[in-house]
Formats: structure tokens, sequence, C-alpha cells
């Protein structure tokens, strides 16, 4: 039998809605710490105009993230078409709550972009995305996840648009925050110091 497939996500893969809806992920996820790499806004999608989450290598830093058990099927590399999937040596990727258990056996993969690119005005930084990674971050660990997934982001300072009610918000995959998820993750992005970056659409 072979050995079982977790991507490490830190990004949209933070949320059970956005992950099942939109990849038919519906196994239950678990909060990790991914040692050795740094979050930031890099990631360009031309067919989308827009820039989402990347990560880089980074020695001495710790990643949040889900593992999320999957196949790498065509739909999912599809869905993750700016990232290498990028397999993880299995001592680097750490349960967030060690009183939940060790981690399941398997290979582990993260997704790497393929290149570094920040956003500019033609490719902002979507909040319809931020609410969806945001959402993730609370349902799996609360504020204070959501506090390091804010403060472990890097180029918050770049071309970033509130898109959450545009009759068309630019990221297709997004998870609807409620109105009490709002008002916590600008209360949140305000005390980070990085809502001043953000634009009206």
């Amino acid at each position: 039998m072979s050995a079982r497939d977790y991507v490490v996500g830190y990004g949209s893969l933070l949320s059970s809605y956005s992950r099942t809806t939109y990849s038919g992920l519906t196994e239950p996820a678990r909060p990790v710490i991914a040692l050795g790499w740094r979050r930031g806004w890099t990631v360009r999608y031309t067919d989308e105009a827009a820039t989402y989450a990347g990560v880089r290598a980074a020695p001495g830093h710790a990643l949040d993230a889900a593992l999320v058990p999957t196949e790498i099927t065509d739909a999912l590399r599809h869905r993750e078409r700016g990232y290498v999937f990028t397999e993880l040596p299995r001592e680097t990727v750490l349960p967030a709550d060690p009183e939940q258990g060790a981690l399941p056996d398997g290979r582990y993969w993260i997704v790497v972009n393929r290149e570094q690119v920040r956003a500019d005005a033609g490719h902002p930084i979507p909040q319809s995305y931020v609410d969806t990674c945001l959402v993730g971050c609370l349902e799996t660990g609360g504020e204070a996840r959501a506090r390091a997934f804010i403060r472990n982001t890097e180029l918050w300072d770049a071309p970033w648009i509130d898109d959450r009610d545009s009759a068309s918000p630019l990221y297709p995959r997004r998870t609807l925050a409620t109105a009490d998820q709002r008002e916590a993750i600008d209360r949140l992005l305000a005390s980070e110091g990085v809502l001043r970056h953000r634009r009206p659409v």
C-alpha cells in the first residue's frame, strides 16, 4: 500500500469551506507548524489578476498551517498552478497542539512559488482571499492563530483591495466571512498595524 499524501496548506486551504467546496478535500485537517518557511504575498495569478500567499525558505522561521489529507489530482494541481509540490522532511512538520497527539504517517508536501512576485496595482492582494485564509485560522485556532498568520506574513504594504462586497470579487474560491468574522478580522489586522494599507476597490 502506498503512503498517504498530505499537503501543508498555508493559504486558502486553511479554510474548510474553500478546500471542501472547490477541491473536494473533505477529510478533517490538523493545525500544524512547518519549520523553516516564511509566508508572503508573492504569488501572481495573471488569469485572476490577483496576488496570493506564497512561501520562501527561511531558516529560523515557523509557518502556521493545516495538514490536509489529499490525493494530488489534476484538479488540485490546477488550483495550485502557481506553485511546485515540494516534499517536506517529516520531522520539520509539528502539531500546533502537541496534546492532540502525533501526526499521521505519510508523505508531506508544501506548495512553493514558481517565482516570488510582489503584488502590484494590476495584481493586488484581494480581501476576499485574506478573509478565506483568516476564517480558516479562526476555525482551527481562534484569534491567536489568525494573529499569528498576520504577524508571520510579509508584504502587507503591497497593493491590497477590499473586494468583500464587490459583485465580482477577485478570488473565485473564497469563503464568505460572517459579520462577526469580518469584525474580528479587521480588528486583528488593525491591531497588527497592517489594515492601513488596504484600499477600497
